[in-house]
């Protein structure tokens, strides 16, 4: 029987582990998790709801041809919101997001066109709109910027939306569709580590989609939203 000596062997794969313990151990300690927590000042753009006729059928010639009693025009102008945003890193620049929005709007109705020749006059009330969404977020780069880095990224979800007229008369819900682009500075780690260990800064523009809620006719409604704001890196 021929003797092998174990010991080079065991040697080397003992070299080779502990290499790729080297190789490997940076990736997997920046893929651990973070917790990101933004709070965000926005603005929500508004959108038209379409034209409506209020009409009867007449008697003139021909028998039955609608009469106009008057038209409306009707819209939700832009308006002030606030945003907070959750973000968990599952992989790398990758984080599952959920945000919660709050934006309070006017929705305004014009009547024209009265069959009595009443002047034209603008209806106005508040409207609040509540948004709960989830998506996923993408960091497309890291580029570094005086003492920290610069992030752009992309994003996209959908979620929920409720739309609460200001004496509560008026209550409509809807879906959520958006696709996102925006920018983070996240400052330089905190030392020694703690709960905090960054600071991050952080502006978004959204083009969301909805569906449901306040409307003249079920249709679909674009609109953007724009936001800006500070938050911090945990974990």
């Amino acid at each position: 029987m021929i003797a092998i000596d174990a010991s080079p062997l065991a040697r080397g794969l003992t070299a080779a582990i502990v290499c790729a313990a080297a190789l490997f151990a940076p990736a997997a300690v920046s893929a651990q998790p973070r917790l990101d927590v933004t709070l965000s000042g926005a603005r929500w753009d508004g959108y038209g709801l379409d034209r409506g006729r209020a009409a009867i059928t007449g008697p003139q010639t021909p028998t039955g041809s609608p009469v106009t009693l008057f038209e409306t025009d009707a819209a939700i102008e832009p308006g002030p919101g606030a945003e907070l945003r959750l973000g968990w890193r599952v992989f790398r620049g990758l984080y599952a997001e959920a945000t919660g929005g709050l934006g309070v709007n006017a929705i305004e109705a014009r009547v024209s066109g009265d069959i009595e020749q009443a002047p034209a006059i603008t209806l106005a009330s508040t409207l609040a709109q509540i948004t709960i969404e989830g998506g996923a977020l993408m960091e497309v780069a890291t580029l570094r910027v005086g003492a920290g880095n610069l992030v752009p990224f992309v994003d996209g979800g959908g979620g929920y939306l409720r739309q609460v007229h200001d004496d509560r008369v008026l209550v409509e819900t809807g879906r959520t569709l958006y696709l996102g682009a925006g920018v983070k500075w996240r400052s330089p780690a905190v030392k020694p580590r703690g709960l905090v260990q960054r600071v991050v800064l952080r502006a978004d523009a959204r083009f969301v989609s909805r569906t449901g809620g306040v409307d003249v006719d079920d249709a679909r409604r674009n609109y953007i939203t724009v936001s800006g704001g500070v938050g911090l890196r945990l974990f």
